[in-house]
């Protein structure tokens, strides 16, 4: 689970929570077993040169945004700036499933690639693609909580979703990125504070309304399309259709005490091998993060954080636990008791912004004028580590990279090391083949990030992603070589078995059946 705006994270967080059927649908949609009728855009320009857009605009009761419009330079914007040079043909903003088949039959007619997009967070920026239609599910965002499930729209951001849900005392395990879309994360896994009592964000939904590519609209649940139910649940987003909403089961949820503590950079190697050591017998209601974050000139410190979803005398014995284990006291700590959507928000940076500040800035769907927001440009990989967790080479191999920052990578940017226990518990309890999920018996899920300034000249961001990469390399020989689908890497070689595993087969049958002729295209599709 990554946490957004790392470098102000501790200080901000600290600083708040220590003081704080078949047939037609009424939304223009048709159920399985039936196409949309009617309205069919012309595919091609009358003079035969390309798709015709225009015909598709007038076709859809949402918008499309092509090059040349007012809004066009925010339309084609994923989260990271460095993938604003990326010209997309036309961005549709579909106001329901109806409009999505009405994209997906313009795509297919035209021979239009198509591209469909969430919050934007492809770490490889495969949210958008030159010279293809964007079909932005942004405008269909509406949380309705629906006993102990809750229906959500495949545009709503996580920060919306907490929000909706913390207000009627629910949650969903989830991430905490505040503009990274549900649909996303819930497709490829989706790993958050609640995994280890409540499992996956995958494990929790019951259902979804999905338009394939064939323009079909599909409600699937375990006993329609199974399959493709199966297959939503962790095999990726992009792969199988675009889907519209989610159908959630939530759990309930009250205070969540926190707690972040720091120790000496020279004890960096004993607090990992005491964490890895504390999680084998920590209680399901915890989240734990070991951080390091590092910048020229500055020195980096491990940063513990923990959170316990059955209150603070639990968070204590834990962390008492925890300090025995390191063999060495922080040198400093707090903690601090607050309800868990008053946690969630303070960790995702948002405590001191009010309604509608939480998001990106815009007009567009998915984005809101008072937003306040901040973009960046990163680079990622992850793996996820079996059993006893890192062992002392891997530990020494990760200092020695934190150690060389300085040395490496020119100013201005910051690197980041997370080993993140949001695995075991109810996580590990679901077999691997019972979902697309196949990461079901790791200890826990560590990732390295790189991040650099829009100012950036592309040498330099040479030099970022080349750090980045030794790391990751240094790392191979302890490495068990699967990695988390959610933080997609372009240059994992091995990415079918490291993301998906023994669960690649089915899926590509899956993959097959539903989408024989590849309409949805990108470098990493099943």
């Amino acid at each position: 689970m990554s946490l957004p705006r790392r470098r102000i994270l501790a200080s901000t967080a600290a600083a708040v929570l220590a003081a704080t059927g078949t047939g037609a649908r009424a939304d223009g949609a048709r159920t399985a077993g039936a196409r949309t009728a009617g309205g069919r855009p012309g595919a091609r320009s009358a003079g035969g040169a390309g798709p015709d857009f225009g015909a598709l605009g007038r076709a859809m009761d949402g918008r499309l945004v092509l090059p040349g419009d007012a809004d066009y330079a925010e339309a084609r914007q994923l989260f990271q700036p460095r993938y604003d040079t990326v010209a997309p043909a036309a961005v549709a903003y579909p106001a329901h499933a109806g409009d999505v088949a009405v994209c997906l039959d313009f795509a297919r007619r035209s021979a239009a690639a198509v591209v469909p997009r969430g919050g934007g967070h492809s770490y490889a920026g495969w949210s958008t693609a030159a010279g293809a239609l964007v079909v932005d599910t942004g405008a269909m965002a509406a949380v309705t909580a629906d006993g102990d499930e809750v229906r959500v729209g495949a545009g709503a951001r996580l920060a919306e979703v907490h929000e909706a849900l913390a207000a009627r005392g629910l949650g969903v395990p989830a991430g905490l990125c505040p503009s990274v879309g549900i649909a996303g994360l819930a497709l490829g896994g989706g790993l958050g504070l609640g995994s280890r009592a409540y499992g996956t964000t995958s494990d929790r939904l019951s259902g979804a309304r999905v338009v394939t590519p064939d323009g079909v609209v599909r409600e699937v649940g375990a006993d329609r399309d199974p399959d493709l139910y199966w297959a939503l649940r962790g095999g990726g987003g992009g792969n199988f259709g675009v889907v519209t909403e989610l159908r959630l089961r939530t759990h309930p949820v009250g205070d969540a005490a926190y707690a972040e503590l720091h120790w000496p950079a020279g004890d960096s190697a004993a607090v990992v091998r005491g964490w890895q050591r504390w999680l084998g017998g920590l209680p399901d209601p915890f989240w734990s993060q070991v951080e390091f974050t590092v910048e020229a000139g500055r020195e980096s410190v491990p940063a513990l954080r923990a959170v316990c979803l059955d209150g603070r005398a639990e968070l204590e014995r834990e962390l008492a636990r925890l300090t025995g284990l390191v063999g060495r006291e922080p040198r400093d700590a707090w903690s601090a008791v607050r309800g868990y959507g008053d946690t969630v928000r303070a960790m995702a940076g948002c405590a001191d912004r009010g309604a509608g500040e939480c998001r990106l800035p815009g007009r567009l769907p998915g984005r809101d004028p008072r937003g306040r927001l901040g973009r960046e440009s990163y680079a990622a990989r992850s793996d996820f580590w079996d059993g006893g967790g890192l062992p002392d080479a891997a530990v020494a191999a990760v200092l020695a990279a934190i150690g060389r920052y300085g040395r490496e990578v020119p100013g201005g940017g910051f690197g980041v090391v997370q080993l993140d226990g949001v695995c075991g518990g109810a996580v590990n309890r679901v077999p691997a083949a019972a979902t697309a999920f196949v990461h079901r018996d790791s200890a826990f899920l560590a990732q390295y990030l790189a991040y650099w300034p829009r100012s950036a000249a592309p040498a330099e961001v040479v030099r970022h992603q080349g750090w980045l990469d030794g790391l990751w390399r240094d790392l191979r020989p302890c490495a068990g070589g699967r990695a988390y689908q959610n933080y997609a890497d372009p240059g994992l070689a091995g990415w079918r078995g490291a993301y998906y595993g023994s669960n690649l087969p089915r899926l590509e049958e899956i993959r097959r059946a539903y989408d024989p002729g590849r309409l949805f295209r990108f470098p990493q599709a099943v």
